[in-house]
């Protein structure tokens, strides 16, 4: 085997893999902002050659420049270590499998393996011929075992190499050039998610700490990364414009495409009770009951009290912790106690991630406060009941 097995491996034949047209096939954006003519010249080469795509700064890019940086994943330093990585990864793997197919040895043990199950057949005749599938059986082993050490052997002279340190454009300590400047201008600006939107959302996930960032929220799951300022209105892919919002929150905003989240959480969190007859509690007969939404699993003691540990409440008039609270559920309604100031708080009983965020509202946030307020219109609107519930001292506050 030749020492500098990798310079067998042609760059340009993998590079040939890369399908461009698919690129632009799978990239929404491309389709929703493609333009038959350059109204300005292209932010890259500065031609007037369409088509080519509208950027959210109503920049914009040929198609010829869209397709180089599609294929852009990281600035321009760390890009060329990753393709030199991919490169000999995929010459490492070539060369092992030509190894592997031109090993006499390995074809040994594949000719004695299909022998010695051709040669069970024998058995059919007589049990006397048992000799002969374990004769092949024995050879099969013998010349798969020393395939297997040579493969080995191989292994351990040219190891697996070892993917290079990559950091992306918003990475803090990564090292840009004019050129990667120039190109992150275009992905913070790109119309629909970035190429690197994956890395965008994992970055805020993880300094968010996985938390819905509504105060008093309890969600810790189904997360999604909103955008401050939407995308139609110019907002950056960046991540001081990024927040982490639970779906049931992200679905209050009444920008545009936010409908589409409504149609996936309603079902969890809500369901359409029809109109129908009910019995009377008290007196004889019945009452019409008319179709409405109804809210589905309401807070219960455990996640109230989650939720005042979680987030520290203190109380606003004597700033001492608040640690007493009820849920009555005949009367749908939660009550809440400050046992130092003996003040309290009625509210409706309704969803934990609605009652959480109101308490936050009325209570100071002494710990894991959040950094976005939820637009209570947008569910006000579309469950035609009022949010502002709680009370102090039986007074509407």
């Amino acid at each position: 085997m030749v020492e500098k097995w990798h310079e067998r491996f042609s760059p340009e034949r993998f590079l040939r893999r890369v399908n461009i047209d698919q690129f632009i096939k799978k990239n929404e954006a491309f389709n929703e902002s493609k333009v038959d003519t350059l109204g300005q010249p292209c932010y890259i080469c500065k031609g007037f050659q369409g088509p080519g795509i509208l950027l959210n700064d109503k920049s914009y890019l040929c198609k010829s420049c869209f397709e180089k940086i599609t294929s852009i994943t990281y600035p321009e330093k760390y890009e060329k270590l990753y393709r030199e990585f991919i490169r000999e990864r995929e010459a490492r793997n070539e060369a092992r499998e030509l190894l592997i197919n031109k090993c006499l040895f390995r074809k040994a043990s594949v000719f004695f393996k299909v022998l010695g199950l051709v040669s069970l057949l024998s058995l059919l005749i007589g049990f006397e011929y048992v000799a002969i599938p374990i004769f092949f059986g024995l050879f099969y082993l013998f010349t798969n075992t020393i395939h297997e050490k040579k493969i080995r052997r191989w292994e351990s002279k040219y190891p697996m190499p070892e993917k290079p340190k990559l950091r992306h454009f918003h990475d803090p300590n990564a090292e840009l050039n004019q050129n990667d400047f120039l190109v992150l201008k275009i992905f913070n600006n790109w119309p629909g998610y970035p190429p690197f939107w994956g890395y965008l959302r994992d970055f805020t996930l993880n300094r968010d700490n996985h938390r819905c960032q509504v105060s008093g929220c309890p969600s810790r799951v189904a997360l999604q990364v909103h955008h401050k300022t939407p995308v139609s209105q110019g907002g950056e892919h960046v991540p001081s414009n990024l927040v982490t919002l639970c779906d049931f929150h992200h679905s209050l905003e009444p920008t545009e495409g936010h409908g589409r989240i409504w149609g996936k959480i309603q079902y969890r969190y809500f369901t359409m009770v029809r109109a129908h007859s009910r019995r009377n509690p008290v007196t004889p007969g019945f009452h019409y009951v008319r179709a409405h939404v109804r809210r589905l699993e309401l807070i219960d003691e455990s996640e109230l009290k989650d939720i005042i540990d979680t987030y520290g409440f203190l109380c606003p008039s004597c700033e001492n912790q608040i640690e007493s609270f009820e849920i009555d559920r005949i009367s749908a309604e939660v009550y809440v106690h400050c046992d130092h100031c003996q003040r309290s708080w009625i509210g409706i009983r309704k969803l934990a991630e609605e009652t959480g965020p109101r308490l936050a509202e009325i209570f100071i946030v002494s710990k894991n406060e959040g950094q976005w307020k939820p637009n209570w219109s947008m569910l006000e609107m579309r469950s035609k009941s009022a949010f502002r519930v709680f009370y102090s001292q039986r007074e509407k506050i």
